[in-house]
């Protein structure tokens, strides 16, 4: 015999069920999707095809990781913070993040809702920004938010550390919720740690600036030859203390920063030739340097130097500087073939020399059988 369920079965089991899930899941694991977005982008594969701006089909991945997503930068915010304009399933004209949105939390120092505002709008109006930039109709080309910053789980080792920090107990006992001083002090410790060594900020910025195609489409000097200086050996040898690419062209001390970095041609920029001498002494590198220290060459080789040109309107140094380029690939490249040549031939005469002892032997056991047989 068949049972029927009314509606008002129903409701009370849906009741039960509600209540059974409030009270014996903890309210931290219900929390962190209140909007239930991982019902669909918990699984791995999921994704769709899409075409990007050369017309190509490329799979766009929409899987989430709840656990790295919740230990990120960004792991206490809602998606729907971000991600404007989903109110339905299948999500249909979704627009793209906009870093400026304010978001929910609020900014403790003012009580105002927080935002990227004021940085996306030094950017915009930097080097890199479509207001700054000398070719805006190559919009494409310049970076986005998400070429430099990633929403990654805060450094690994923080939790160990919270533990053994006696101050971090002093900030409990006005802060009861563990989970949140813990939190607050990795945003805290991170912001006051250098986030990026200066081996990975010359790799940032050479998946650009090193790109040869790129560069001559916004008529900009590509740096071909950082790594061959002072400064980018030191720092591919490890060295933390020397310049690298933001120190100079972004430096904190003369009021710019990553996001308000300006054309070497600009008059105020710190690697303008009038203030390469202020831009050598800050952060103590070169305390003591004079005119003809800060303005001698360029800090890196170029093979394109547009802004100088001698009378004649020939650009200076362009020759000087390409011949500096192929004189420094060439000598690289002698020392390869010799490093080759020498382990190759100290190789091959190792095996000559195994060869002629085991030849020698052959030759020593043939006499050693052929006197014994005529005894």
């Amino acid at each position: 015999m068949k049972t029927k369920h009314t509606a008002r079965d129903i409701t009370v089991a849906l009741f039960l069920l509600t209540a059974f899930l409030t009270l014996f899941i903890p309210a931290a694991a219900m929390a962190v999707d209140d909007e239930n977005c991982l019902m669909c982008h918990k699984y791995a594969g999921l994704g769709r095809y899409a075409k990007n701006e050369e017309q190509k089909a490329v799979k766009r991945i929409f899987y989430v990781n709840e656990e790295l997503f919740k230990a990120s930068y960004h792991g206490k915010l809602r998606c729907k913070n971000c991600h404007t304009g989903v109110e339905e399933i299948p999500h249909t004209d979704v627009k793209n993040v906009d870093c400026a949105t304010d978001c929910h939390l609020n900014d403790p120092s003012t009580g105002r809702a927080f935002s990227h505002k004021s940085i996306v709008n030094d950017l915009r109006k930097s080097a890199h920004g479509p207001d700054g930039t000398k070719k805006p109709d190559l919009i494409k080309d310049l970076p986005k938010c998400k070429d430099c910053h990633t929403n990654k789980p805060y450094q690994i080792g923080i939790g160990k550390e919270l533990k053994s920090m006696q101050f971090i107990k002093v900030c409990l006992e006005c802060h009861e919720s563990e989970a949140w001083t813990n939190r607050f002090y990795k945003h805290m410790f991170y912001r006051a740690q250098t986030r990026r060594s200066s081996k990975q900020v010359v790799a940032l910025c050479s998946k650009c600036h090193a790109d040869k195609e790129k560069m001559d489409r916004h008529e900009v000097d590509v740096v071909i030859g950082f790594k061959d200086t002072f400064h980018g050996k030191a720092i591919v040898y490890g060295d933390e203390d020397v310049a690298n690419c933001l120190n100079c062209h972004a430096p904190y001390q003369l009021g710019f920063s990553p996001h308000r970095i300006i054309s070497h041609t600009d008059s105020s920029s710190p690697v303008h030739p009038d203030n390469k001498l202020r831009d050598c002494r800050q952060s103590g590198c070169h305390a003591d340097a004079q005119e003809a220290f800060a303005n001698k060459g360029k800090a890196h080789p170029s093979n394109v130097m547009t802004e100088r040109v001698d009378e004649d309107g020939v650009t200076i140094y362009q020759e000087e500087q390409e011949f500096q380029a192929w004189v420094i690939e060439m000598i690289a490249l002698f020392y390869k073939i010799l490093i080759i040549a020498v382990v190759g031939g100290l190789g091959f005469h190792r095996l000559a020399d195994l060869y002629a002892t085991h030849r020698e032997r052959k030759i020593a056991l043939r006499a050693a059988k052929l006197g014994r047989h005529t005894s």
